[in-house]
């Protein structure tokens, strides 16, 4: 986590895409997918483990040499991509692409190991006892080491050609408000480290975060109130609080399939008291489920409209709608919502 200290900072001018993208235009996958650091974010059980891993596989499909991070470590992102849970080393899960599982402990050891030449064995001496306190017991350092991990991957570079290991890391963050922890750690410890190395490590990792043309956020949503509203508060949080650019928010299980006068009058038709006996015969029992389902399907098109209206209205992004897909957390299901993504992306 180190960086050559006192090194100018440029002015940033956003491209034509980003800008388009925060003056709430549809932004393409490409100009996703050429950011190298993806957060995905959101509140708990939006789908953002499965987006996550859709997002991946479409850097991988593109060619990119891609790192997806699960920052829970609960093993879900491994198994939305068909894999048994990874471990803190990145393990290939799928061609091009690779998972790590992010733990604190962990990315401590591996922090003193590199920065301070303190063997991974000998972590228990005295004085990696005292830094072990700070950095995993005081919410500051503890952030740090998440979201310094993820910076340490997008800096490293292979040996011999000392060309960048992943051309695209894409996270799985926890939940709600910990993201926000974690994408602003870097932000806050720059109030409060003066100078020497680590200062420098926190610069560097800041710059990474809050740089547009590297870092972004993907949002998630369900079309229900607590996770869109949730979504619009993370977005103002982030965007004025960390300084993250956030390009899109994803609307998961929508949908976008509305009922026709068509299918009414065929269901009318169905329940018809003239035709009741050969209806039964052919269903092996009454219609009824059939006009339920039709009514489901009116609500939650109109449900999904609602929040996309608000969406729309209340974040300067794209809202991009990602369909219901009835399966299990799988491979199969990731590669479906991958496919959904690259067609509304395209």
């Amino acid at each position: 986590m180190s960086s050559p200290a006192g090194t100018p900072q440029r002015s940033w001018r956003p491209s034509t895409a980003v800008r388009r993208a925060i003056a709430g235009e549809r932004i393409d996958l490409a100009t996703l997918l050429a950011r190298r650091v993806i957060f995905v974010a959101g509140k708990g059980g939006t789908g953002r483990s499965t987006m996550t891993a859709a997002l991946a596989l479409l850097g991988a499909r593109a060619g990119k040499r891609v790192l997806a991070i699960d920052v829970d470590a609960k093993g879900d992102l491994a198994a939305a991509l068909g894999s048994p849970p990874a471990g803190f080393t990145p393990r290939v899960v799928q061609h091009d692409l690779s998972v790590l599982e992010l733990r604190t402990d962990e990315s401590f050891q591996e922090y003193l190991n590199i920065y301070f030449k303190v063997p991974r064995v000998t972590r228990l001496t005295p004085l990696a006892r005292v830094f072990d306190f700070i950095a995993t017991g005081v919410p500051g350092p503890r952030d740090m080491l998440v979201v310094g991990k993820i910076a340490y991957e997008e800096r490293r570079k292979e040996r011999e050609s000392r060309a960048p290991v992943w051309d695209l890391i894409v996270v799985d963050c926890a939940a709600g408000g910990q993201v926000e922890s974690h994408l602003a750690a870097a932000k806050a410890m720059l109030s409060l480290v003066r100078g020497g190395i680590i200062r420098a490590q926190v610069e560097w990792i800041d710059g990474l975060v809050r740089d547009p043309q590297r870092t972004t956020v993907v949002l998630c949503a369900l079309p229900e109130e607590m996770p869109v509203v949730e979504a619009i508060e993370l977005h103002d949080r982030l965007r004025k609080g960390a300084g993250v650019a956030v390009d899109m928010c994803v609307l998961n299980r929508a949908v976008d399939e509305p009922v026709t006068a068509a299918h009414r009058r065929l269901m009318k038709a169905l329940v018809d008291p003239e035709h009741a006996d050969v209806v039964v015969q052919q269903l092996g029992g009454a219609p009824a489920p059939l006009e339920a389902g039709i009514d489901l399907q009116a609500h939650l098109y109109d449900t999904t409209a609602r929040y996309m209206r608000m969406l729309r209205s209340k974040l300067p992004m794209p809202v991009v709608p990602v369909p219901f897909i009835v399966d299990r957390t799988g491979l199969t299901t990731t590669r479906a919502v991958a496919d959904a993504l690259s067609s509304r992306l395209a």
